[in-house]
């Protein structure tokens, strides 16, 4: 399957030996113990060269650690660890892109699902799709804006399974879909503020829902509060550019509502943010990207799931239009709220969707959202926390956030802190008296949105401070593939 100029294939024994014979490089990716078994004094004789090979270059299988070398039979190999702990899906995604990414331009790679994942069928499948996403993801370099790309020939990759060419093909089909998708929603939050504002994000959902085969309406500007949605029009009011609604639908009786925030730029408003705390908010629109990224993975994989969507975008500027503390708005719904904080303004947009998506009859909600810095503190860049009024909804989500290596940590909607949403001017605070638990009342004020529906809140980061070989600096595309497994769940009767 071709995706952005890379060829990865899925190929059983004989083929993946053909191409060996033609000058393809065998990566093995290993961990610790089967470095060990590789080379230790079971292995056999012609293993003597690769024990010398690695003490000279200090190769012990480590996490990401490279050797290559040139078999007994003039065939190249190139090994590189994968992490022994954690996810062995997240590893060998990992250790592909590194891979990938150390083979000359436009070779040939060939790799092999490892031995310890080969015998159960689904872990197979899944090891397939791991490696297929490790594969494209490693093409990506952090967006230069207004720079050229280098050109690089692309390297073509065949994984070599024993699962049925069915079987094998669609796990690569799905890891292409999952790739892609992660990719549109890291160069939507690599995008600077001034190039992808309100309207180029709603015309990227627009784009990403016509492919699932869902209507769409985009409302701009004046539209955006005449529909209902007051509260997305006072956050975006005080921008030059003006705020939008994207409103997605697809069949009758739709089984679950996509709702992303979408803040293209966040100064704070009249609280206006530190200058350190400024310089990212290109991503608070992280949420709004991971559900686009999630519509085009469900388009490139057909799943035929009634669904509504719903991407409110703002900026959040300084002017003299911009709503201010103690102003009172009225929601989608007529709640009113009075406002604590400019600068808690996603929770805004955030409610005046979850109401639309309330009255579209939709039998779950799922928001995603760069919310909250007390998320971040609480839990750290990687691990998003979640909060969820069912059971059954949590659980499903729980179990695709762990499959796609995109792990969640459940917090509590903790009752006993919605007193401190109470306001003598309104029906609710929007931020409340309490200065802390803050993701926890963010949560209890969206909650109020809900009418008591299944619904799941996802706080998330968004962006990847460090870099990995699959995830360079930037935004990181986190909550695309669990978004998409979880409507593929519900698609196939889950």
């Amino acid at each position: 399957m071709a995706n952005g100029g890379m060829v990865v294939a899925a190929v059983d024994a004989a083929a993946a030996s053909a191409a060996e014979a033609a000058g393809a490089v065998r990566v093995e990716l290993i961990d610790g113990g089967e470095w060990n078994a590789l080379i230790g004094a079971e292995a056999p004789a012609d293993r003597a060269p690769l024990r010398e090979l690695a003490a000279f270059g200090r190769f012990e299988g480590k996490s990401l650690q490279f050797l290559p070398w040139l078999r007994g039979d003039g065939r190249r190999g190139l090994l590189v660890g994968r992490e022994p702990r954690g996810s062995a899906t997240a590893a060998l995604r990992s250790a592909m892109a590194a891979a990938v990414q150390a083979v000359a331009d436009g070779g040939h790679v060939v790799v092999a699902v490892p031995r310890t994942m080969a015998a159960d069928a689904p872990q197979q499948a899944a090891a397939v799709t791991a490696l297929a996403e490790g594969a494209l993801l490693s093409l990506e370099r952090t967006r230069r804006s207004g720079k050229p790309e280098p050109s690089r020939a692309k390297p073509s990759v065949s994984i070599e399974s024993t699962l049925s060419p069915d079987v094998a093909a669609a796990a690569v089909r799905r890891g292409a879909a999952m790739a892609a998708g992660v990719l549109r929603a890291r160069d939507l939050v690599n995008a600077p503020a001034e190039e992808l504002g309100p309207s180029e994000l709603a015309e990227a959902a627009r784009a990403a829902a016509l492919r699932c085969g869902a209507e769409v309406e985009v409302l701009h500007g004046d539209a955006v509060a005449a529909r209902g949605f007051r509260m997305v029009a006072a956050v975006g009011r005080a921008s030059a550019k003006p705020p939008t609604v994207t409103l997605v639908r697809r069949g009758v009786s739709p089984r679950i509502a996509l709702i992303g925030k979408g803040v293209t730029f966040d100064s704070g408003g009249l609280d206006l943010k530190p200058a350190d705390a400024m310089e990212l908010m290109r991503k608070d629109m992280g949420g709004a990207a991971a559900v686009i990224g999630a519509l085009e993975v469900m388009a490139a994989l057909q799943l035929d799931l009634p669904f509504v969507a719903a991407i409110p975008a703002a900026e959040n500027m300084v002017g003299p239009d911009a709503f201010r503390p103690g102003d009172v708005l009225r929601a989608y719904d007529g709640t009113t709220v009075e406002i604590g904080n400019t600068d808690a303004e996603g929770r805004l947009l955030l409610a005046d969707a979850l109401s639309w998506a309330r009255e579209q009859g939709a039998e779950r909600l799922v928001d995603y959202a760069t919310l909250t810095g007390a998320a971040r503190v609480a839990l750290g860049p990687d691990l998003p926390a979640h909060f969820c009024s069912d059971e059954t909804l949590a659980s499903a989500l729980e179990a695709c956030a762990r499959a796609g290596d995109e792990p969640v940590w459940r917090l509590p909607l903790w009752d006993g802190y919605e007193k401190s949403l109470d306001t003598p001017f309104a029906d609710v605070s929007h931020t409340g008296s309490e200065k802390r638990a803050g993701a926890i009342t963010a949560a209890l004020f969206l909650r109020r949105f809900t009418g008591g529906l299944p619904w799941a809140h996802v706080d998330l980061y968004a962006w990847e401070d460090r870099g990995r070989p699959e995830t360079p600096r930037g935004g990181n595309g986190m909550g695309v593939r669990t978004l998409a497994a979880l409507v593929e769940r519900l698609a196939a009767g889950g």
